[in-house]
């Protein structure tokens, strides 16, 4: 039986995925994580423990981290 590899029409096609097309989607979720920490923080309230507050910190950090890089990147792109 021939593979669909071997008949191109045949089968389920493949396209190769690019960092730089998934990069805006990333973009946009880091956005919207940074948008939304002030409201979770609110809802959650303060962190009671310091391992609590290292991980908002750190989640917070690499979200602006990521978004504002991605935004570089994408720009630097078009």
């Amino acid at each position: 039986m021939p593979s669909a590899d071997e008949h191109p029409g045949s089968g389920p096609t493949q396209e190769e995925v690019c960092f730089r097309d998934i990069a805006p989607m990333a973009e946009f979720s880091c956005w919207v994580i940074l948008a939304i920490s002030p409201f979770l923080r609110w809802v959650n309230g303060p962190a009671v423990s310091t391992d609590q507050f290292v991980v908002q910190v750190s989640l917070v950090t690499l979200a602006l981290l990521g978004a504002v890089g991605l935004r570089v990147y994408n720009w630097r792109q078009h």
